[in-house]
């Protein structure tokens, strides 16, 4: 991996020395709003503007450097958000961290391990999928959902997470954002999709940074977009912060300009 921009500063290292994504991305300045964590939002798309593969997965389009990221990135989260499609889709299970990154999580005083929280207005996400059975007791799973979700489903999901309402027809962004920062006290939420999530974040204006991934891969066919809602919304302008290069992949590093 290697800065193309900003200009890294000069110093002894010499230019064949491999940029550490860890120190680079932990290093990155992230003031939380008021009331609300920094939302960072971190996808992949491919050079011609899908966000999945041939199969319907972003995990598709990811190589070894995108997945270094991807975990650095993840290092400084508090809270992991994703969408149910997204979860199930890509079959998450628990965060991992190196044993270098959790070290560095309780030095900045969080917790070793970020939690994971899904979003599901059906709760029709199985209590027994991996991304549950596997977690750890110190990161138990969240789950963000609706007062209108079947009683029968919440109930099955309370047995392997904490299940917390969050608007009454579909999830409120805002409400979400302020019961993760006063009850859990994140600071920074991490949000890997899918597009219907981010939309919806960039429709609140609710998304201060986004961390992309432009893989080197042409997928044609009828691949979503990195994020949609059901209608567009006024430009929210990004400032570019970084980009970083690394076996064909751009890494690109957006802050909301307000």
């Amino acid at each position: 991996m290697r800065i193309l921009w900003p200009a890294p500063p000069t110093d002894d290292r010499g230019d064949d020395d491999p940029l550490d994504p860890v120190a680079m991305v932990a290093g990155d300045d992230r003031p939380a709003p008021s009331g609300r964590p920094w939302v960072l939002a971190n996808m992949i798309g491919s050079i011609d503007g899908s966000a999945t593969d041939t199969e319907g997965r972003s995990g598709g389009l990811a190589g070894p450097d995108d997945k270094a990221m991807f975990a650095s990135i993840r290092g400084v989260a508090d809270v992991i958000v994703a969408g149910a499609a997204t979860v199930t889709t890509e079959d998450y299970g628990p965060s991992r961290p190196a044993a270098r990154v959790r070290e560095q999580r309780v030095a900045r005083g969080q917790s070793p391990t970020p939690r994971i929280a899904v979003t599901s207005a059906s709760l029709a996400i199985e209590p027994t999928r991996r991304f549950f059975a596997e977690a750890p007791p110190d990161a138990r799973p969240l789950v963000l959902t609706v007062a209108s979700a079947d009683p029968a489903r919440r109930r099955a999901l309370e047995e392997v997470a904490d299940v917390h309402v969050v608007g009454d027809e579909q999830v409120d962004w805002a409400r979400a954002f302020a019961l993760l920062h006063d009850e859990l006290g994140a600071h920074v939420v991490v949000c890997e999709g899918g597009p219907l999530t981010l939309g919806q974040l960039v429709t609140d204006d609710l998304l201060d940074e986004l961390c992309l991934t432009i893989s080197p891969t042409m997928v044609a066919g009828t691949g979503a977009r990195i994020a949609r809602g059901p209608a567009p919304v006024v430009g929210r302008h990004h400032a570019l912060a970084r980009v970083v290069l690394a076996d064909g992949n751009l890494f690109l590093r957006y802050v909301r300009a307000r």
